[in-house]
């Protein structure tokens, strides 16, 4: 028996939805509690265990810049100092307890915010919830890779000085104490990643010129934000002068190493297609907006939020996440006005793109956190078996000593001594700093020709004997040695011969004679140290040119697509959802949105 039209169950729009309160809150929940859980289940990223092994060396009487070498401001490792104390005393695994102090963080700064939308943006209920769901997606599945870098804590930092500004622009005048709170958690942001001054520049700069009579006047805000960063540069100079010294003279060099040009990132970074997209869309669509300030502000943060990225010249994904993260919210809000039937062709088009990208954007996004849940796809899986064998190699083999890795990558190192839970037998991470002093002969097509410790410039040598001073001082248990590639120029940093760099020095000679190989791991050729009386069995590390050319790393992202790997899922769910749209919206010139019944009070 089919059922008249009269009879069957009305579907309920997200409207009706999000207006009851608690399947809201169900949905960030889950959102939430899905994306930590895939978190759970992935290998710690290296920035996030060398920052750990770097505060569990603090709490163990290192000093930071010298017994540590750091080249970012000591606020993030100041952070993680409570997280390993606390994991020291409980036992529950430091990398565990980042993720879940993460997580509280972001979703305390979130509810903050929600709390300033309330009194300031003029939103009701429904458009208020799902504003701030996107903001939620946009902080967790979105982040991947990037959970719990730093940018990711900036983007949440800088949400309640956003939401002051606009309303502000609103005409709603913010107390002193929440735009003063909001200004400070500003300033912190700022002391995270200063890059990212140029977004609370870009934003007081936008304010002003949209309230001309207030261009004057010194804000709660900024006296918030001006007096946290002027606390914080007063404790560094008091508790760690050693990073300014540090800055000052590793600083030029480390903005050579994988620099990409500012001007070329800020149109092909990693996510800048979503940048722009939303950007012209927005703009394509700016009568539409019952709330152009909030527009205008949103697109405001995201410009410095690219500017921020681009200007660290390195094209690292999470460099770019808080400007594609921003970008996905003003989606949100710009496809809540989509119209299919608008007036002009720019704007129909932007109403006919803008929902179809929007929910195959968090249809993918929620897929693959499901995906990550169950441990991720096949190179997810192989990469998370082929370190954990290894660590457990490293472990055995090690017995507990220091570990000497020794490779231009901070990923050689981490979080393979984490797991392996043992000492790295260096205060450098990586060996950035080799590859810096021959960036342009690594560039080149000539052979590279080591120069010898007595013709080293002040800053190789500072290098070398750093090196030389911790490998004699620690006599590592093992060594992992970054194999070299054949000594040609499309094998880029991998040119680099260690092995034929540090055994130029008589001491460090002997020094590596006294290993022998144990195996080879990946890409790794691993020497085991000699006993008193062992005799020799294998070779010694070798100092023989590389035969190979490196293997090319599989290509699993692309900068342009919409969400890296996905693009393809993403292309494919676009066309899909734009053609129920055309079909719906068949008929009689009715105003329907063009797939998705957004809010219609959002912005």
């Amino acid at each position: 028996m089919v059922r008249s039209a009269a009879h069957r169950p009305r579907r309920r729009s997200l409207t009706e939805l999000l207006a009851r309160r608690e399947a809201a809150w169900t949905i960030a929940a889950g959102i939430v509690a899905l994306s930590v859980a895939a978190q759970c289940r992935s290998i710690a990223m290296p920035d996030m265990a060398f920052l750990l092994y770097a505060a569990g060396r603090v709490l163990d009487g290192a000093v930071l810049y010298r017994d540590v070498v750091e080249i970012n401001p000591p606020l993030i490792v100041a952070l993680n100092l409570p997280v390993v104390w606390l994991a020291r005393l409980s036992g529950i695994s430091d990398v565990l307890l980042y993720r879940l102090a993460t997580a509280l963080a972001l979703g305390l700064l979130l509810l903050g915010s929600r709390t300033l939308l309330q009194r300031y943006a003029a939103l009701d209920g429904p458009a208020r919830r799902f504003l701030l769901l996107a903001t939620a997606v946009a902080l967790f599945p979105l982040a991947g890779a990037d959970y719990g870098e730093r940018e990711q804590l900036v983007l949440a930092l800088l949400l309640p000085y956003l939401i002051i500004h606009a309303g502000r622009l609103l005409g709603r005048v913010p107390s002193s104490g929440d735009a003063g709170g909001a200004g400070a958690l500003a300033g912190l942001a700022i002391a995270l990643k200063p890059h990212f001054v140029i977004v609370w520049l870009l934003v007081e700069c936008y304010a002003r010129v949209r309230r001309p009579a207030q261009a004057l006047r010194v804000t709660p805000e900024i006296t918030g934000a001006v007096a946290v960063l002027a606390a914080y540069a007063v404790g560094v100079a008091v508790v760690t002068p050693q990073y300014i010294r540090l800055a000052l003279e590793l600083g030029p060099a480390y903005a050579i190493y994988l620099r990409d040009p500012f001007y070329r990132l800020l149109v092909t970074g990693p996510g800048v297609a979503l940048v722009f997209f939303a950007l012209l869309a927005a703009f394509a669509m700016r009568r539409a907006a019952t709330r152009p300030e909030m527009w205008g502000l949103l697109a405001a943060g995201i410009g410095g939020c690219l500017l921020a990225g681009a200007a660290q010249e390195k094209g690292l994904r999470y460099h770019f996440y808080p400007a594609f993260a921003l970008s996905l919210v003003l989606l949100v809000l710009v496809a809540a006005k989509a119209r299919p039937r608008a007036a002009s062709p720019s704007e129909r088009l932007y109403a006919r793109l803008t929902v179809p990208v929007a929910t195959a954007i968090l249809l993918v996004l929620l897929g693959r956190t499901v995906v990550n849940l169950f441990g991720g796809g096949p190179a997810s899986r192989r990469a998370r078996s082929e370190m954990l064998e290894l660590a457990a190699f490293v472990r055995e083999r090690s017995q507990g000593r220091p570990v000497a890795v020794l490779s231009y990558n901070i990923s050689s190192a981490f979080p393979l001594v984490s797991y392996a839970g043992v000492p790295l037998a260096s205060r450098f991470p990586h060996l950035w700093l080799f590859a810096v002093s021959y960036w342009d002969e690594l560039h080149g097509n000539r052979a590279l020709r080591y120069r010898s410790p007595e013709a080293m410039g002040a800053r190789e040598r500072y290098f070398f004997e750093a090196v030389k001073e911790d490998l004699l001082r620690a006599q590592p248990s093992l060594l992992l040695v970054l194999r070299p590639a054949r000594d040609s120029l499309k094998n880029g940093l991998r040119r680099l011969h260690y092995v034929q760099y540090f055994t130029r020095d008589p001491t460090l000679a002997a020094f590596f004679a006294g290993y022998q190989f144990a195996g080879v791991r990946g890409e790794y050729d691993v020497y085991e140290r000699l006993g008193p009386g062992a005799v020799r069995t294998e070779s010694p590390p070798s100092t023989s040119p590389g035969v190979a050319d490196a293997r090319l790393a599989r290509v699993t992202e692309f900068q342009w697509g919409l969400l890296d790997g996905e693009m393809v899922a993403g292309a494919l769910l676009v066309v899909l959802i734009a053609a129920w749209s055309a079909v719906a919206n068949r008929g009689p010139a009715v105003d329907k949105s063009a797939a998705v019944a957004f809010p219609s009070s959002l912005s």
